[in-house]
């Protein structure tokens, strides 16, 4: 009996397989559909004359040897300090090197040697009293020639000034007196031919001396001609 009916389900399973199989019907093959497309040319060469299109390759430039320098340097502080407090020293020492060249600028600009902030005075000759005892007690031409053998210029042109007030007190047109300025003299002067020489040497005297600017060998050799034109005068009113 379980023979037969094993044998019957076997045969109702072949029955339904073939029906499922008949019932598949076979497709007709067909290519797929492919459509040609073409660029358009025009709107090829508007893309060509947007900038936004343009794309440019451009290669690095070798660097120079200030660039190779920096580098070299920037590695060393890396490898002492580590490129974090690198960074900060060279913060430092760029605007440190900005307030330096600004003072330079500065210092150059008002006339003054930079060499002359970072060194002592030199020790200068007597300090040559203004008053007229005291004048004519110097030898006015070895102390000049002394004080321009020993380049010590702001001492030439002050004896040079000295000079000129002993020989135009000499002359009796001014009268010398201890704290007396060069505008007191100029006035008492005013008028005379000296006048203009007399005051292009207080010029220098005062540009060179109370100024503390340094003198050199061309402004003695100017505060020399003044003196030179001032000349000996005659003992005589203006």
């Amino acid at each position: 009996m379980k023979r037969h009916i094993k044998l019957l389900f076997l045969i109702l399973s072949l029955q339904f397989s073939w029906a499922g199989s008949s019932a598949m019907v076979a497709l007709p093959h067909q290519s797929p559909q492919t459509e040609i497309r073409s660029f358009d040319a025009q709107k090829l060469d508007e893309y060509r004359s947007d900038k936004r299109f343009q794309y440019e390759v451009y290669k690095a430039k070798p660097k120079g040897f200030l660039e190779r320098l920096w580098d070299r340097i920037v590695g060393w502080f890396n490898s002492l300090f580590g490129s974090a407090v690198t960074s900060g020293i060279l913060e430092i020492l760029f605007y440190g090197l900005l307030i330096a060249a600004f003072v330079f600028f500065i210092v150059k600009l008002a006339g003054i040697q930079p060499t002359t902030l970072f060194k002592k005075a030199k020790s200068e000759a007597k300090p040559y009293q203004v008053d007229e005892e005291a004048l004519h007690e110097i030898d006015f031409e070895t102390e000049i020639q002394q004080a321009i053998n020993q380049a010590q210029w702001r001492v030439a042109v002050r004896l040079t000034y000295l000079y000129s007030l002993k020989r135009i007190s000499d002359a009796n047109l001014i009268a010398i007196r201890k704290g007396k300025t060069n505008r007191e003299y100029l006035y008492e002067l005013s008028g005379h031919k000296i006048e203009k020489d007399f005051a292009s040497l207080s010029f220098l005297f005062d540009y060179t001396w109370y100024g503390h600017f340094e003198a050199n060998e061309t402004m003695v050799a100017k505060a020399k001609d003044h003196l030179e034109r001032i000349g000996t005068l005659k003992s005589s009113k203006k």
